[in-house]
């Protein structure tokens, strides 16, 4: 065999993969046919962060004016835009570079699979085959379409097209969808200047299973209390282009016209040029990869990452299942996915986290949840910061103490929940937070703070010895 592992797509999955088979001694070959870092890099995550970051800064400058702070800033979308290109630009051009000083062959082309170790490679300069122990697939996604809204280059663009339109002056702008992407777009839009409608055919924004309806709701209250026009239990019926804007037909009989529409409705797997149908690969209803908990495919030895194998959809996600595939393709399926384990983070007015499992889903599992709320209102370091808006929820089993999960929302709360999945990993559970000293004061201190009257709660009566079994342990 040319390679121990072969991996088609180098985006956050497939680079994850390709960086654990090496470290584990493997010999990888790295195949992408765009450029390397995938959409989160280059379209997504990245350059996303860094605007919501701006806006975000925007937003607490304005808050202390008259408190230390004088004057006043104007948002330049150009600027900001060019910020986060060069930023992107500038990550892009060293990862090849270091994906091959750690030893692993990049090859530019398309991949396709025609048997279960062997691919052909599509390249500038022509075809060349490479055969491989294992092969892993992490070719991604793409923007799922709206059917009465399709993208058109010029008013419609979906949210690989967002950053391009960021550039060019919008007043209007129609946001359709509320999960992530939707919410993050909507919030960037509106504290750069545009009138902005964001609307879900959800009863909420960020309906997943990990975030809590009042974490959810925090959200929906902040945005609305920035000026965006939130409009939920609706979508599109039809659009019509006109000379100088689009005309949007909405589902409840109202109409508006708009300068843009940014539509965020999901993703679809991008999978169809691999050959996978003609070889037998399984997937599911909804047409992404079927794989088991080893992220190993229906063709044994051919694994399925990242978002063309659904889960999640978000990077983090598509890092976790690369780390895990990586693994097993070299040691065996060994490892066993759990995107529990996995930080949901949303960045918006203020950030939104959660990981593991809410109240109604360790209620299901057959746990007897109990939820500890955290209110920033009370947090010194919030106060001092003048950011005390939003709040925590952990939720605990409590008969046992285990940690299940936890949400948190709120200025800090993007890395504060690492602190509460590694206590959801912990032997400790609960009592992992007592367990530790904090800075003062602290976001981190604030969670035991919250949690320090429950362990005092446990300790007065006999509680029953728990194993982290919710959470696969990563052996």
């Amino acid at each position: 065999m040319d390679y121990d592992v072969a991996v088609i797509g180098a985006g956050a999955a497939g680079y994850k993969a390709a960086l654990t088979a090496r470290a584990l001694g493997a010999r990888v070959a790295l195949i992408e046919d765009r450029a390397v870092g995938g959409a989160c890099l280059n379209r997504a995550c990245i350059p996303h962060k860094a605007l919501t970051h701006i806006a975000r800064l925007l937003g607490t400058t304005q808050g202390f004016l008259g408190r230390g702070v004088q004057g006043s800033l104007i948002p330049d979308r150009a600027a900001a835009t060019a910020f986060s290109e060069h930023l992107v630009g500038d990550v892009r051009r060293g990862l090849p570079q270091r994906l091959r000083a750690l030893g692993i062959t990049v090859l530019h082309g398309s991949g396709r699979l025609m048997g279960p170790q062997e691919i052909a490679v599509t390249r500038p300069d022509g075809l060349q085959r490479i055969s491989a122990w294992r092969v892993i697939l992490a070719v991604g996604s793409a923007p799922a379409r709206l059917a009465p809204c399709p993208p058109d280059g010029r008013f419609v663009v979906d949210t690989d097209g967002f950053l391009t339109s960021l550039k060019e002056d919008a007043p209007r702008v129609l946001c359709v969808g509320g999960g992530a992407a939707g919410v993050e777009a909507a919030f960037v839009l509106r504290r750069f200047g545009s009138r902005v409608t964001l609307i879900s055919r959800g009863p909420r924004l960020l309906n997943r299973a990990c975030v809590s309806e009042r974490a959810a709701g925090i959200v929906q209250r902040g945005l609305r209390d920035l000026g965006v026009d939130l409009r939920l239990m609706l979508t599109v019926a039809a659009a019509s282009p006109r000379d100088h804007d689009i005309e949007v037909r909405f589902t409840d009989g109202s109409q508006a016209a708009f300068d843009r529409v940014v539509v965020a409705v999901g993703r679809v797997p991008r999978d169809r040029s691999l050959g996978l149908d003609a070889l037998g690969v399984l997937r599911d209803g909804a047409g992404f990869v079927a794989t088991n908990g080893a992220c190993e495919t229906s063709l044994p030895g051919v694994y399925a990452v990242g978002d063309m194998a659904g889960g999640p959809m978000t990077a983090a996600a598509a890092i976790h299942s690369g780390r895990i595939a990586g693994h097993n393709a070299v040691r065996g399926n060994a490892r066993v996915r759990n995107y529990h384990q996995v930080p949901f983070v949303v960045e918006t007015v203020w950030p939104l986290a959660a990981v593991g499992l809410s109240e109604d889903l360790a209620e299901s599992a057959g746990f007897t949840p109990e939820v500890v709320t955290i209110p920033l209102g009370a947090s010194l370091k919030a106060r001092a910061h003048g950011a005390t808006a939003g709040g925590g929820e952990i939720v605990f089993d409590g008969e046992t103490g285990q940690m299940l999960g936890g949400c948190l929302v709120g200025a800090g709360a993007d890395e504060g929940i690492h602190l509460v999945a590694a206590a959801c990993r912990s032997r400790r559970g609960l009592w992992s937070f007592t367990d530790l000293d904090y800075g003062h004061p602290s976001w981190a201190e604030d969670l035991g703070l919250a949690i320090e009257p429950v362990v005092g709660a446990f300790a007065q009566a006999p509680r029953t010895p728990f194993m982290p079994g919710v959470y696969a342990p990563l052996t």
